[in-house]
C-alpha cells in the first residue's frame, strides 16, 4: 500500500533546492557582481560578507535536506534494500551527500582565510562572520534578540576563524581553491536533484515490480 510522505518529502525537496539556487547564485551572481570592483580587498569583502551572511540560512536548508531525506530513508529502507536499481540510487545519492557537506563547509574555511589575507581589519565590521547591528535598535532598547543573533554568530565565526588559521595555505592558493569548490557546490548539489528525481521514478508501482522481480532473478542466478 502506498504511503504519502508529504513532510519529510517537503523538507527534503525545499532544502536541496536552497542548497543548490543559493550556490549557483552566489558563484553566477555575487562572486561575478563583486568582480566588477576595482580592488581586489573590495571585491574580497563583498563576497565574504555576502557568503558569511548565507552561511546560516543555508545551514538551516541544509539540515532540513537531511531530515527530510533520513525520513525518506527510513520510511523506503524496505523497497531500497529489496528494488533492483533503488539500492545504487540511495547509496549514490549518501556518496553526493556527504561529498557536498565536505565541500561546502570547506569552502566557509577558504573563504574566511582569504578574508584574513587579503582583507584588513574595518572599523565598520569587524569581519564578515560577524552581524552589523545598527546603532539606532540598540540605543532604543530592542536589540535584545539582535545582540544574541550577533552572539551565536560571533561564536560561529570565531571556530571558522580558528579553521581558517590552521589552514597551511597563501592567499593566491586559497583564492584558486575557493573558486574550484565553490562551483564543485552547485554541481554536487545538482547531481542530487538528478538523483532525486530518479529516485521519485523508481516509486512507479511498475519499476517497483520490475525492480523487485529483477532482484529475485539476481538473487536466484547467484545462487545457481
Amino acid at each position: 500500500m502506498s504511503v504519502r510522505n508529504t513532510g519529510f518529502r517537503a523538507l527534503h525537496d525545499i532544502g536541496l533546492a536552497a542548497w543548490f539556487g543559493g550556490s549557483l547564485f552566489g558563484v553566477a551572481g555575487l562572486n561575478a557582481a563583486a568582480a566588477e570592483a576595482d580592488q581586489q580587498r573590495t571585491t574580497a569583502r563583498i563576497t565574504s560578507v555576502g557568503w558569511a551572511k548565507w552561511s546560516p540560512v543555508n545551514t538551516a536548508f541544509i539540515a532540513a535536506h537531511l531530515v527530510g531525506g533520513a525520513g525518506l530513508l527510513a520510511v523506503n529502507r524496505k523497497r531500497a534494500a529489496l528494488q533492483k536499481g533503488a539500492t545504487g540510487t540511495t547509496v549514490a545519492k549518501l556518496a553526493l551527500t556527504g561529498a557536498a557537506l565536505g565541500v561546502t563547509a570547506y569552502t566557509r574555511v577558504l573563504g574566511k582565510k582569504v578574508e584574513d589575507l587579503v582583507v584588513h581589519a574595518s572599523p565598520e565590521v569587524s569581519s564578515s562572520t560577524t552581524t552589523h547591528l545598527d546603532r539606532g535598535t540598540t540605543q532604543s532598547g530592542r536589540g535584545g534578540a539582535a545582540q544574541a543573533v550577533q552572539e551565536i554568530d560571533k561564536e560561529a565565526g570565531q571556530a571558522v576563524s580558528q579553521a581558517a588559521q590552521a589552514l597551511p595555505v597563501g592567499a593566491a592558493e586559497a583564492q584558486r581553491q575557493l573558486t574550484f569548490f565553490q562551483f564543485a557546490v552547485p554541481v554536487l548539489t545538482g547531481a542530487l536533484v538528478v538523483l532525486a528525481a530518479q529516485a521519485g521514478e523508481q516509486q512507479r508501482p511498475g519499476d517497483q515490480l520490475r525492480g523487485a522481480v529483477r532482484r529475485v532473478g539476481s538473487a536466484l542466478g547467484a545462487a545457481a
